[in-house]
């Protein structure tokens, strides 16, 4: 049996949480069209990696939404979105 280098360990953890991450994104896209259902009409996607180099994708669709909306409409969905999740206690900070 070899012993991992520390770069070997680092790779390895680097790769599951990437996979963690993942699957989190699928699975919440998942859930955001499961609820909308047939009445999609755009996105808009930001993901970033361990060194906060940005990749941001989107497609205003079909609607009354165009591109010059897009960061004022996502910022602030996730303003409100970021803002309930600070005001609702997690258990470990409920169990605190």
């Amino acid at each position: 049996m070899t012993v991992q280098s520390f770069k070997d360990v680092a790779a390895d953890r680097k790769h599951e949480e990437a996979r963690e991450i993942r699957e989190a994104l699928f699975g919440q896209c998942r859930s955001i069209l499961e609820q909308l259902g047939d009445d999609v009409s755009g996105f808009a996607l930001v993901v970033w990696d361990r060194r906060g180099d940005l990749r941001s994708s989107y497609d205003t669709g079909h609607g009354p939404l165009r591109p010059a909306l897009v960061p004022t409409l996502a910022g602030d969905a996730l303003n409100r979105h970021v803002a309930l999740d600070m005001a609702t206690p997690t258990d470990e900070l409920s169990r605190s």
